[in-house]
């Protein structure tokens, strides 16, 4: 009886422990949003920090949303790789997000006002006391423990993917007024009013400052849209590949000088085709996830896809339909079925966005020229010739796996078959129906897996040689960091923070 009050008295102490230490860390970055108001005078990089730090909060919270999510409803699942638990809670708890803010956009504004801080405020609390001891054991590296191990190589190209990254930001519009914003980022008008209820309540603490609010919108577009991007393709990568090549495929491609200019020149079409890295990664998700629960995430994925693009619908419902009869066919009928259901939450607040759409700007057709935008990609990145190899070796393996040449190339068939369905239901959309999820960023992202590839069969067979495969490693980074136009970007950075 003793021993049981002890570790009673101690868990509590823990617990307690554990409440103020985060709920001071909690408010303290719930104050941010107040002291920004009151720094409109600073200089743009300090402002810009700033409001990364609250974009970086209000992506905590979709992440322990998600979270929770999963508790709440038993969803239990494997995954490939830790990142692959972090993209599912951000983007799990980032939809419910979309649907719990348009709730609120729907009150006054005194009373959305009053109950945007009230959320906060109880999820504060809420999220603070450990209500399960496991809690109490978890840090925030718990959930990198894909990064624990990285040898100096993956942490240099880390380093320079993270500084690639920021110096590629297209900067901010010099457009103070709200509608004009939303025309700058979407003047097909493409995307829903769910998602810009969801930015004027998400960013709610800056709306009446209209230089804040620009500020946030810039950053939100790039640091969450294209930031959950390359996440994302970093996790659907390491279905293939081994982390060090999944690191520097990311790399090749943001190092791409194709990625500048595409945003450049037509960021709305970039922001549209980011999108398409979602799905691709949610149908390998939730293949491997072995969980009928999983048609959640997927439904919500449909809702996000809907939400940027109405003609998405068709790519959701193709997605669906090709788990459910081949993807899905070694599981029952009742687990299918199960998925199917799971999926009608999505399904609901898809149907919502298409009777509040306006269908006059959705039947637009812009024609896509599939042959010139994959040429352009080779002919500005050297790094991207390898997919020349790398698409045969991957039909090869589709056509001959048993044969005794690729004994030795580990990459999993049913994986090639089921990224190459994905990417032509993509292309295919992208030139019948005329959405963009397709696009040339989503080629990009796809010749990049392609070039993957040889070097994959090439650390394969190598795998007993360390160091060589360390000099062909350092070659690549060399070979994508040479055709980076580092310093180009570097200049225009520079120039859009001394404006």
């Amino acid at each position: 009886m003793e021993e049981t009050l002890e570790n009673k008295s101690g868990i509590l102490y823990l617990k307690s422990k554990f409440f103020l230490y985060r709920l001071v860390t909690y408010f303290s970055f719930l104050l941010f949003p107040i002291w920004i108001q009151k720094t409109t005078d600073l200089n743009k990089i300090y402002l810009m920090l700033l409001m990364l730090f609250y974009i970086a909060f209000m992506g905590a919270q979709w992440f322990l949303l998600g979270k929770e999510i999963d508790h709440r409803l038993k969803i239990y699942f494997r995954v490939n790789s830790s990142i692959d638990r972090i993209i599912y809670r951000l983007i799990l708890g980032m939809s419910f997000a979309i649907f719990y803010f348009n709730l609120l956009a729907l009150l006054p504004y005194k009373w959305s006002y009053n109950s945007f801080w009230c959320t906060w405020a109880v999820l504060g609390l809420f999220y603070s006391w450990p209500s399960r001891g496991k809690i109490i054991q978890e840090t925030v590296s718990t959930n990198f423990s894909e990064y624990k191990h990285l040898d100096s190589f993956e942490k240099t190209v880390l380093f320079l993917v993270i500084l690639i990254f920021i110096i590629s930001f297209p900067g901010i519009p010099k457009l103070d007024n709200y509608d004009a914003l939303k025309l700058y980022f979407d003047p097909d008008e493409r995307i829903s009013n769910f998602f810009w209820s969801f930015l004027s309540m998400n960013y709610l603490p800056f709306k009446k400052y209209p230089e804040l609010f620009r500020v946030a919108m810039g950053m939100h577009f790039y640091f969450v849209v294209f930031g959950l991007f390359l996440l994302t393709f970093y996790g659907l990568l390491r279905y293939f590949l081994c982390r060090r090549l999944g690191l520097l495929g990311v790399f090749a491609l943001l190092s791409s000088w194709s990625f500048s200019k595409f945003l450049f020149n037509n960021y709305p079409a970039c922001i549209q085709a980011s999108i398409g890295i979602f799905f691709i990664w949610s149908m390998m998700w939730a293949i491997k996830s072995a969980s009928y629960r999983s048609g959640l995430f997927f439904g919500m994925i449909g809702f996000l896809l809907t939400i940027f693009d109405a003609k998405n619908l068709s790519v959701y419902g193709i997605g669906l339909g090709i788990l459910i009869m081949q993807f899905l066919n070694e599981k029952t009928f009742w687990f299918r079925k199960q998925f199917l259901k799971y999926n009608l939450f999505g399904v609901v607040l898809i149907i919502l966005v298409l009777v509040f759409k306006d269908f006059a700007n959705v039947a637009t057709y812009k024609n896509f020229d599939f042959f010139s935008e994959v040429l352009s990609i080779l002919q500005r990145k050297a790094f991207f010739t390898l997919s020349w190899i790398g698409l045969p070796l991957a039909i090869a393996k589709i056509l001959a796996d048993q044969k005794i040449i690729f004994k030795s190339f580990h990459i999993p068939r049913e994986k090639i078959v089921q990224f190459l369905l994905c990417i032509l239901i993509l292309i295919a959309a992208t030139k019948f129906l005329g959405p963009s999820i397709g696009g040339t960023l989503a080629l990009m992202a796809a010749v990049t897996v392609f070039s993957l590839i040889p070097l994959e069969l090439v650390f394969q067979t190598m795998a007993k040689v360390r160091s060589q495969r360390n000099i062909i490693y350092l070659l690549y980074i060399l070979i994508c960091l040479l055709d980076s136009h580092f310093e180009g970007r570097l200049k225009i950075f520079i120039k859009f923070i001394d404006s």
